[in-house]
């Protein structure tokens, strides 16, 4: 019997989750109940105002961020609030940031992330429903360097490079006669290059779509050293933080332990003051530090990726002295484990439960036990938690 059988596993090879190796994997977000319903009612008003999520959220490496990101995604497409009368467009992006990046390396991501394709089917798209698709893109577009690169994706042989604008990469004089376009994209500067995404916003929301960006690894930022850098960056988050932006959505996630150790990018006060990023906006995902999170955390983990009915017949048919609440544990080793992962309010931890537990069901699997006793779990949660 594998190990999936042995634990009588839900349709998954371990306990491990992990939503982008098994997107379905997005469907769960343990515990911090409190902090989902404060999440969903800040997304849910934002459709309102001001048209689009905004916000931060921050915590300790290892409590959940990226899983929450997805789930987030998972919520919107499944279960969005009445708020969102668009379909949500979800685009994930973990950030990648030098001493010197600044805001064009940004845009670039946020681009690239977005795609190509995408873009040039919502042109297209627009083609079809037009006589005129110079004037309806004009109409979208405010800027007219913008529409016209924009229109360059439909024609062969232009549309690469009309996309190597849009994506802000400085381009020949040649190159710039041919897109018909009087400069490059940011040469004004940060705000440019946000107008330009917002515009592009508006395309997809003429498609029926709202764009959300879903951005990881944001501690990353921390990496520019170079104040002016910092200054374009601020800037361009300041233009995509305004109430004038409605239709590009952006969740933040950041490791910090604290919201002062952010990177001084999501500190500075033109991005934190009400009417952008408001402070409320700024969402603290903290350790599990009370047994009794714990506890809830596990149980619901374990409701969802064991089979229950299965589980049932297993602790019945083998008189397993476990109940299904904490199965594959006994009560004992149940408690156990719960305790040591609070001993250190640091360790208390998603990623270090989720760890210890998948490594606990292997040592009982590797003895043949039909489930974990306390032996296994003193042998493996101080390695973890320790």
């Amino acid at each position: 019997m594998n190990f999936k059988e042995w634990f009588c596993l839900n349709g998954r090879e371990s306990f491990t989750i992990d939503p982008k190796v098994s997107p379905g994997d997005a469907r769960f977000y343990f515990g911090r109940h409190e902090i989902m319903k404060q999440i969903k009612g800040q997304v849910r008003r934002s459709f309102i105002d001001p048209g689009a999520p905004k916000m931060i959220i921050f915590g300790p490496y290892g409590c959940g961020k990226t899983q929450l990101l997805y789930h987030l995604e998972y919520l919107l497409k499944k279960e969005p609030p009445d708020t969102c009368r668009l379909n949500p467009h979800i685009v994930h992006l973990n950030i990648e940031m030098k001493s010197k990046s600044d805001h064009r390396h940004w845009h670039l991501q946020m681009m690239e992330a977005l795609g190509k394709g995408t873009v040039t089917k919502w042109v297209e798209n627009i083609s079809r429903k037009t006589p005129n698709i110079e004037e309806e893109l004009q109409n979208i577009f405010k800027d007219p360097n913008v529409s016209e690169a924009i229109r360059k994706l439909l024609i062969g042989g232009l549309e690469y490079t009309a996309w190597r604008w849009l994506c802000g990469q400085e381009l020949s004089a040649k190159d710039l006669e041919q897109l018909k376009v009087t400069r490059n994209l940011g040469y004004i500067g940060a705000g440019d290059m946000a107008q330009a995404l917002v515009s592009i916003g508006t395309l997809a929301e003429v498609n029926g779509e709202k764009l959300i960006f879903m951005i990881d690894e944001a501690e990353r930022f921390a990496a520019v050293k170079s104040g002016d850098e910092t200054h374009y960056l601020i800037d361009y988050l300041r233009e995509l933080s305004e109430k004038s932006n409605k239709t590009v959505g952006f969740v933040i996630a950041s490791t910090a332990y604290a919201m002062d150790e952010l990177p001084q990018l999501f500190l500075s006060g033109a991005i934190r003051r009400a009417g952008r990023i408001g402070t409320d906006h700024y969402i603290d995902i903290p350790f599990l530090s009370a047994v009794t999170d714990v506890k809830v955390f596990l149980k619901e983990l374990l409701r969802e990726l064991v089979d229950q009915k299965l589980a049932e017949e297993r602790i019945r048919n083998q008189s397993i002295e476990a109940s299904l609440e904490t199965y594959p544990f006994n009560s004992e080793s149940f408690e156990l484990l719960c305790q040591y992962a609070t001993e250190d309010p640091q360790k208390a931890l998603p990623s270090n439960l989720i760890h210890c537990l998948n490594e606990c069901a292997i040592s009982a699997w590797d003895e043949r036990k039909p489930i974990i006793e306390p032996n296994i779990v003193n042998e493996i949660a101080p390695l973890v938690f320790g």
